[in-house]
């Protein structure tokens, strides 16, 4: 007797890519890149992929943008590539929002700090200097 189905599904999350507005909860998060693989199974066993979804998905309600392959090696080389640049630091990895050219967009509040970290440092240096 030969036991066989289909149906089973592994997913695989590629963290936030993008800051957007859902239109379902109405917030606005950074959306995941995820990979969803549909399998035929031989004995409970998952032998062959049939069935693969890109997908964008919004953290808060689940909602999600059906995206093409090459959409999705796109936006998957753009987290590879912010993971891979060493010189940030993990703080400002995590309050980061990844742009779609690679870059970084930072809130207001966040530059105001840097900056005010930055004019107290060259002030610490000045009275070190006197």
């Amino acid at each position: 007797m030969i036991i066989f189905g289909w149906g089973f599904r592994t997913s695989k999350n590629y963290g936030p890519v993008r800051k957007i507005q859902c239109n379902n909860c109405n917030n606005e998060s950074s959306w995941h890149l995820q990979k969803i693989t549909s399998w035929f199974m031989l004995f409970f066993i998952p032998v062959i992929p049939y069935k693969t979804r890109y997908l964008l998905m919004c953290p808060v309600c689940k909602n999600y943008l059906m995206l093409q392959k090459e959409e999705f090696e796109e936006l998957k080389d753009i987290i590879e590539n912010s993971q891979s640049n060493k010189s940030w630091d993990a703080s400002a990895r995590m309050n980061s929002i990844v742009n779609g050219a690679g870059g970084i967009i930072r809130t207001e509040t966040q530059l105001n700090f840097i900056r005010d970290v930055q004019e107290f440092e060259r002030e610490r240096q000045r009275r070190s200097e006197e």
